[in-house]
């Protein structure tokens, strides 16, 4: 049977997530968990994450030209596959994790999920609002495939 699940998160200044990081980690938590134990571990995982690393490049660019010393936890920040780690670690997840930006991106995970090679998430991390104190996050994922 073909199913299409889709979850949703977000974070940012009153929302029930405080990092993007929280709401990743709660939509794949939810996603992953729809799947069939037996393909769980193994299903790949396509990450959307371009507005996330051009937001992460910018603020990087930011704290380089203010006053105050860059810590390592800096450098980290620009990392979309942080916000990632943490759940496919804490979840023992050995399938492929795809993270994409850009048309071609779309077009590749289009014709991945087009082949209907079995179940996969697909995890969409979109800025919804650019306030410089902190940024809103939209997360979502999306189960998708044949699952039996």
């Amino acid at each position: 049977m073909t199913v299409t699940r889709r979850y949703e998160a977000k974070s940012g200044p009153g929302e029930p997530h405080p990092t993007p990081a929280t709401a990743v980690d709660s939509v794949l938590t939810r996603a992953f968990g729809a799947l069939p134990e037996a393909v769980r571990a193994d299903a790949p995982l396509y990450v959307l994450c371009g507005d996330y690393g051009r937001f992460a490049a910018h603020r990087f660019v930011a704290r380089c030209h203010d006053s105050r010393r860059l810590r390592p936890s800096d450098s980290i920040a620009l990392e979309a596959a942080e916000l990632i780690r943490p759940r496919a670690e804490a979840a023992g997840h050995r399938g492929a994790c795809y993270l994409l930006d850009g048309d071609a991106a779309w077009a590749a995970l289009a014709t991945a999920l087009a082949r209907g090679t079995g179940p996969a998430v697909e995890c969409r991390i979109a800025l919804i609002d650019d306030t410089p104190a902190q940024a809103g996050w939209l997360v979502s994922a999306t189960v998708r495939g044949e699952v039996v």
